[in-house]
C-alpha cells in the first residue's frame, strides 16, 4: 500500500468499534483489506460519522483511494469512488435472460 499515493483496494465494508478505550473511541465504517481493517472516510466529511458510508455496511467493495499514514485508513474523494461488487463473498450476477 503506497502512502500519498490514489490506489484500488477491495474488501468487506463492517462497522466496527475503533480507539477503544481512548477518548476518541468510536463506531466507524471500515473495509478489510488482506486481513487488516481500515478505516473508510470522506475528504471533507465527519471523522466520526459520516451517514454517505453506512450504505456500504455488509457489501464488498472496490474503492479508489489513498491510504493513511500511522493509523490505517482509506481516504475517497466521494462515494463515486466506491463501487459496490456485491454481498458478501459472492459478485453480483446479472439478471437471467427471460425466456
Amino acid at each position: 500500500m503506497g502512502l500519498g499515493k490514489k490506489d484500488t483496494y477491495t474488501g468487506m465494508v463492517t462497522r466496527k468499534r475503533i480507539n477503544v478505550g481512548s477518548k476518541s473511541e468510536h463506531e466507524a465504517v471500515v473495509i478489510n483489506v488482506d486481513g487488516v481493517d481500515m478505516k473508510l472516510r470522506i475528504n471533507g466529511g465527519n471523522p466520526f460519522h459520516d451517514p454517505a458510508l453506512d450504505a456500504f455496511v455488509g457489501k464488498r467493495v472496490k474503492v479508489e483511494g489513498v491510504a493513511g499514514s500511522g493509523v490505517p485508513f482509506i481516504m475517497v474523494d466521494s462515494v463515486a469512488d466506491i463501487v459496490v461488487l456485491g454481498p458478501p463473498g459472492r459478485p453480483s450476477r446479472p439478471p437471467a435472460p427471460k425466456m
